[in-house]
């Protein structure tokens, strides 16, 4: 396999482009965003636009008509219009698997009614039977009875991206199927929610692209076991689905060929929402809401398509990443979804961003020599604002910040989605706008407070504002704005990572831990023959002797 670079890529990142960028924004912090709000009455217009289902707002960053034009010759330099042409076409930018990463052709089946790609159509026709069998009782488990559960086992992406999907549609849909999901290797995990489930009606997605992974393997194992002991039958096999891309491990495990669905090797873990590594969304919210999702997602790849540069949204969102990342010295994102139904989307876009740009050298496996990636984090409001919001606020560092909202509650209850929303803008407002010491020392005085005590806590209540943040809005959250703004993300992501030159598609940085986790395996149950450095002996050593002392 030749290891070559990302299609398109004109040009190197080299210092000096960094240095412009660096020199531009120490100009442009002598601007507050404020100062830019009241010199330009239009600019709310000017930096945000409306994209399928979304209204997304960056007028409160850090841009201006000179820098938005240096970004946009930044991303015309790289390569980037070239290369997500080169992605649309199928090409293999994941270059160190030897790959193709056409996930638009996945969209491109729920819009058009085919991908272009048999195996693709042949997927999601297999998943569509699968569903509909489900849903109307023709498939049942092995005592003839209709499933009532779901229980999806995976980890990673074969998990985030299922488990965000069915909590945000969990109040649409008209299904009766209740949707579990296991994932972690932690035994009380699947402990727990087996005895919650019906075993006679529980049907088990084991969701596994290579189907060796340890922790999926390991819960669908121990499922299995339940199973068999609770309807004391020894063939379960109507109760466990596979999706994967390795289907002869999947029936060499016990799965039954005609409940295999099958997904095409280049699709990515944290990518595999588009295809049936999503079959729990479409069991529990039906397949119509599934192509909904990808109908929303096909949305942005039409923009992305044919929007150029200045007015293409997920890569001007993506251009000011590597703005603050590299110009700014800033490595730390905040995602802050106002719509309790979104709350495990921060944990999402953590795999999404953090797997993906979380590299230090370029596809040509070259050191580099800038900073890439960064931390992303977050929680739902308002409950981020009675725990974290006094970092952003009033911290020694600048966090750029994601708003998200709903304009509409399934759920109104007076005036409470109103005051959600309320608390969503005011949040941004603040961070942008901020508040002097001196403006505070005023209100205080007057309100009766002594001149020297006023002006002491004015310096402790002071904000300084200036601090960037996007707002993204909704109508409401269905499936077609959920798979927009996944998709969104997405494109934001590859713009960050075709300008570093990186590839992020591979994710070669979580295999070693699952390697030695097999040495350790070893060592913990007393095989003593592969030497160990003495922190790593005598946590070993600690296991060992409380497993004596319970037996």
């Amino acid at each position: 396999m030749g290891i070559t670079t990302n299609h398109g890529a004109k040009s190197t990142y080299d210092s000096s482009t960094r240095s412009s960028l660096s020199a531009l924004a120490k100009h442009s912090i002598n601007t507050p965003l404020n100062q830019r709000f009241q010199d330009d009455p239009d600019r709310a217009m000017r930096y945000s636009s409306d994209i399928g289902p979304l209204f997304v707002d960056y007028s409160k960053h850090h841009i201006d008509k000179n820098i938005l034009t240096t970004l946009c010759k930044l991303a015309r330099d790289r390569g980037i219009p070239e290369q997500f042409e080169a992605f649309r076409a199928g090409a293999h930018l994941n270059n160190t698997e030897d790959r193709a990463t056409n996930y638009p052709s996945l969209r491109r089946w729920a819009a058009e009614g085919q991908s272009g790609d048999d195996a693709i159509d042949s997927m999601y026709a297999d998943m569509a039977k699968l569903v509909a069998a489900v849903r109307n009782g023709e498939m049942t488990g092995a005592t003839g009875k209709p499933f009532t559960d779901i229980v999806n086992i995976g980890i990673g992406g074969s998990d985030f991206g299922p488990r965000l999907v069915c909590d945000a549609l969990a109040n649409q849909g008209t299904s009766s199927l209740k949707t579990h999901f296991a994932a972690n290797i932690d035994p009380s995990v699947i402990t727990e929610i087996l005895t919650t489930i019906p075993a006679e009606t529980t049907l088990f997605i084991v969701a596994s692209k290579s189907f060796g992974t340890q922790e999926t393997r390991s819960n669908a194992t121990a499922a299995r076991g339940w199973l068999r002991d609770k309807l004391n039958k020894d063939n379960v096999d109507p109760h466990f689905v596979a999706v994967t891309s390795k289907p002869e491990s999947a029936e060499a495990f016990g799965i039954r060929k005609d409940l295999i669905l099958c997904v095409p090797e280049w699709v990515g873990g944290r990518f595999s929402v588009w295809s049936a590594f999503g079959l729990a969304i479409a069991l529990s919210s039906g397949m119509d809401n599934f192509k909904a999702l990808l109908t929303g997602a096909y949305q942005i790849d039409q923009h992305v398509e044919h929007a150029p540069p200045e007015q293409n949204i997920p890569m001007i969102l993506g251009l000011l990443d590597v703005w603050y990342r590299n110009a700014w010295g800033i490595s730390s994102q905040a995602v802050l979804p106002y719509e309790h139904h979104l709350k495990l989307l921060p944990i999402y876009l953590q795999q999404l961003f953090m797997e993906s740009a979380g590299k230090s050298v370029s596809c040509n496996g070259e050191v580099l020599q800038h900073g890439t990636g960064g931390v992303i984090w977050g929680t739902e409001g308002t409950n981020g604002q009675h725990s974290f919001h006094q970092l952003l606020h009033q911290g020694s560092d600048t966090i750029p910040c994601d708003f998200i909202a709903s304009l509409q509650s399934y759920n109104p209850i007076g005036e409470q989605h109103q005051n959600l929303v309320a608390n969503c803008f005011s949040q941004s407002l603040v961070l942008m706008q901020g508040q002097s010491a001196t403006d505070i020392e005023q209100t205080l005085i007057k309100g009766g407070m002594a001149h020297d005590e006023a002006k002491q806590l004015a310096q402790h209540k002071a904000m300084l504002g200036n601090r960037p943040s996007t707002t993204i809005l909704m109508e409401a959250l269905n499936a077609n704005a959920l798979g927009a703004l996944i998709a969104l993300y997405e494109y934001r992501l590859f713009t960050a990572s075709f300008v570093w030159g990186i590839n992020p598609f591979d994710q070669w940085g979580v295999e070693l831990g699952k390697q030695i986790s097999q040495t350790l395996m070893g060592a913990l149950s007393g095989d003593n023959t592969n030497p160990l450095d003495s922190s790593t002996a005598q946590l070993v050593d600690r296991y060992k002797n409380a497993r004596k002392s319970k037996e």
